[in-house]
């Protein structure tokens, strides 16, 4: 799964995932007082949201890998 950081939005930070397979998601984290108060992921093909699944698992897992690993990230978050 390859996770790239998008932009902050409405207190929504937002990244794209590429699955190994080649389809995309989006992903919108909902930020209040620097805490994600809620994870909304979209398959990009076909706009129907991921629900509890092993897939959203699996993108949820992907995306917080790659949002503990930038500071950048961590610092927006905790300014939201």
């Amino acid at each position: 799964m390859i996770v790239e950081y998008k932009r902050v939005e409405d207190n929504m930070v937002q990244y794209e995932c590429m699955d190994h397979d080649g389809k995309m998601y989006g992903v919108a984290d909902t930020v209040y007082d620097g805490m994600i108060v809620k994870t909304l992921v979209i398959d990009m093909q076909t706009y129907d949201e991921v629900e509890d699944s092993e897939l959203f698992k699996r993108i949820v897992t992907a995306r917080s890998a790659v949002m503990n690993s930038c500071d950048d990230i961590l610092e927006t978050i905790l300014e939201l």
